[in-house]
C-alpha cells in the first residue's frame, strides 16, 4: 500500500508542470497575472505559456458605451496576456471616458491610443462572429450607432510606446515633422540595437500638417520599416510613462500619434522573432484623363480643401471646375462606376530632408484627393498640399479591381504559412477605406476575407478610415518609379500581418 502511494505521488509530481500548464493557460489575463506571482515554479510555467507573442482584437456594438467597453475588454483579456500596448477604436462617443475605463483595466503603464474612426470590423466579443459596423451617411460627427474595437498586443522581444505629434500655432509642418522623426529615432536608439523601428502604426487628425508629415516619415524611414495607419480621424494617447493623457496647451493641436515597435536589445533568449508584413487591396481604376494644375488655392487649415483649375496635358487652354467635371463625365458615359464619385491622383514632387543633417532630395509621391464639387471657377477636392504645376490623373472606385486585389492579398497571406521557416500568424489588423465594406462589395465581410479564409481562428480587427496609410506600395494602373510611390491611399484595404518564428 505504501509503495502504491509513493508511485502515485511520483506520477503526480512528474505530471505537475504539464497539468499546471494546462490549467493556467485557460485562465483570463488577471487571474493568470496573480498565478504567475505564487512561486518560482508557477512563474516559470506562466512565462513558458507567454513565450509566444499575441495580438487579439474584439469589437462590441452595444449602444451603451460603458457596457461596450467592458464587453470588448473582457473578451480581449479572456486568456493569458501581458499587455504591451492597447488600441481602442470607437465610432463615436467620449474618447476620454474610453481611455480612462481601459486604463483602469490594463494598468496605467501600458501605452494606449483611442481614436474615432469611420467604422470597425473583426470578430464580435459576444459571439466570435465576423462582422462590421460603419458610420451612416451623416458622417463622423453624427453617429447614433456606437461600436468599439479593442486590440491588445503582447510582443516579447519588442519595445512599444506612443509618440505624438503636437503642433503649436506658429510651428511649421517641417519643424514638427523633423521633431517626430527625431523622437522616433531617439526612442529606438534608447531601447534597440537597430537604428529604426520595425513597424509604425499611425493615427492622424484631418489637418494640413498630417499629409506632409506622413510623407516625410515615408522618406526618412528605410524600406524595411512597416508603416500603416489611419490618416484622418480624431485621437487621444497615453504614453507608457504617463499616468493619464496629456492636456494640450492653448493654440496646440493634435496631428498624429504613432505606435512605435522597436526590437529590444535585451530580447529574451527564448523569445522568437516577431515579423511585421503588409499587403494591400486596391479599389480604384484609372481613367485616361491627365492634367496639369494651372492654379491652386488652399482653404482653411482645420478643414483642408483645394480649389483648382487645370490644363489637359499638352494643351494650353485652362479649364474651370465644370469643364474638368464634364471631361470626366463624358469619359465615363454609361459606366456605372461614375456613380461612386471621382478622385484625382496627384503626383507631388517635393524636397525632403530631416533637419540640417542632409541635402534635400526630390521625392515624387502619389496622393489621392476626392472631388467634392465644381463650378464656373474651380474644381474642389478634399485635402491640401496641391501646388500649381502638379500633374494629376482621374481615378474611379472599381469593385472588380477590389475583388481581384482581395484575391491577391489572400494568396499573399497563404504564402506566409508555406514559407520554409513555417511562420505562425499571431495577429492581424486592417485599415479599410470608408468607401468599401458590405455595401461596396455587395457581400458581407469582404475586407475581412483574406484573414477569414487563411486564419479562421485568428482574432483580427480593423477600422474603416478616410485615408489609409500603407508603406512602400505602388498605386495605379500604369505604375512606374517616375510616377512616384504612394503611402497614402483611398478605397483600399491595407493589411498588417504579425507573424512569429521560434528562435
Amino acid at each position: 500500500m505504501e509503495k502504491s502511494k509513493k508511485t502515485d505521488t511520483s506520477f503526480i509530481a512528474s505530471m505537475n508542470d504539464d497539468l499546471l500548464h494546462n490549467i493556467l493557460r485557460r485562465l483570463p489575463a488577471k487571474p493568470f497575472a496573480f498565478a504567475s506571482c505564487v512561486n518560482r515554479s508557477w512563474n516559470i510555467v506562466c512565462n513558458h505559456i507567454l513565450s509566444r507573442p499575441k495580438m487579439v482584437s474584439a469589437f462590441s456594438r452595444n449602444s451603451d458605451q460603458l457596457k461596450a467597453v467592458e464587453e470588448a475588454v473582457d473578451k480581449a483579456l479572456s486568456e493569458p496576456i501581458r499587455p504591451d500596448f492597447v488600441i481602442a477604436n470607437i465610432t463615436c462617443g467620449n474618447m476620454e471616458v474610453t481611455l480612462r475605463l481601459i486604463t483602469k483595466r490594463v494598468g496605467s503603464r501600458v501605452p494606449l491610443i483611442v481614436s474615432i474612426v469611420e467604422g470597425v470590423l473583426g470578430k464580435e466579443a459576444c459571439n466570435d462572429n465576423a462582422g462590421e459596423v460603419k458610420q451612416n451617411d451623416q458622417g463622423m460627427y453624427f453617429c447614433p450607432t456606437y461600436a468599439i474595437l479593442l486590440t491588445i498586443g503582447y510582443f516579447p522581444g519588442i519595445q512599444v510606446d506612443v509618440i505624438p505629434v503636437i503642433q503649436a500655432k506658429e510651428e511649421s509642418e517641417a519643424t514638427v515633422g523633423d521633431k517626430f522623426v527625431m523622437d522616433i529615432r531617439n526612442f529606438v536608439s534608447a531601447v534597440s540595437d537597430h537604428a529604426t523601428p520595425a513597424c509604425l502604426m499611425l493615427f492622424g487628425e484631418d489637418t494640413h500638417a498630417t499629409e506632409p508629415i506622413i510623407r516625410k516619415l515615408d522618406y526618412a524611414m528605410p524600406a524595411e520599416t512597416i508603416i500603416v495607419g489611419d490618416q484622418k480621424g480624431q485621437f487621444l494617447h497615453k504614453r507608457a510613462d504617463e499616468l493619464r493623457t496629456v492636456q494640450l496647451h492653448k493654440d496646440e493641436s493634435r496631428v498624429l500619434a504613432g505606435l512605435i515597435f522597436a526590437r529590444d536589445r535585451h530580447r529574451p533568449i527564448q523569445a522568437g522573432r516577431v515579423q511585421f508584413s503588409t499587403a494591400i487591396s486596391r479599389g480604384m481604376s484609372s481613367v485616361d484623363l491627365r492634367y496639369k494644375v494651372a492654379n491652386a488655392v488652399n482653404s482653411l487649415p482645420r478643414w483642408p480643401a483645394t480649389l483648382m483649375t487645370a490644363k489637359r496635358i499638352g494643351e494650353a487652354e485652362v479649364l474651370n471646375g465644370e469643364q474638368i467635371l464634364d471631361d470626366i463625365e463624358e469619359s465615363l458615359l454609361g459606366n456605372p462606376l461614375w456613380e461612386a464619385g471621382p478622385y484625382i491622383g496627384v503626383i507631388k514632387r517635393r524636397k525632403y530632408s530631416v533637419g540640417l543633417e542632409e541635402k534635400p532630395k526630390i521625392i515624387a509621391s502619389l496622393v489621392f484627393h476626392q472631388v467634392t464639387g465644381a463650378d464656373e471657377q474651380y474644381l474642389t477636392v478634399k485635402g491640401g498640399g496641391i501646388k500649381t504645376g502638379d500633374h494629376f490623373q482621374v481615378y474611379i472606385p472599381d469593385v472588380k479591381v477590389a475583388e481581384a486585389s482581395l484575391s491577391d492579398v489572400s494568396t499573399q497571406l497563404r504564402n506566409i504559412m508555406s514559407k520554409p521557416n513555417k511562420r505562425e500568424v499571431v495577429g492581424g489588423f486592417v485599415f479599410a477605406g470608408s468607401g468599401r465594406g458590405d455595401s461596396f462589395f455587395g457581400r458581407p465581410n469582404a475586407d475581412s476575407s483574406p484573414f477569414l479564409e487563411n486564419f479562421p481562428e485568428l482574432r483580427f480587427g480593423g477600422v474603416f478610415c478616410d485615408g489609409e496609410i500603407g508603406r512602400g506600395l505602388l498605386v495605379g494602373e500604369e505604375e512606374s518609379s517616375s510616377q512616384g510611390q504612394g503611402c497614402l491611399h483611398v478605397v483600399s484595404s491595407v493589411y498588417l500581418i504579425v507573424s512569429y518564428a521560434c528562435s
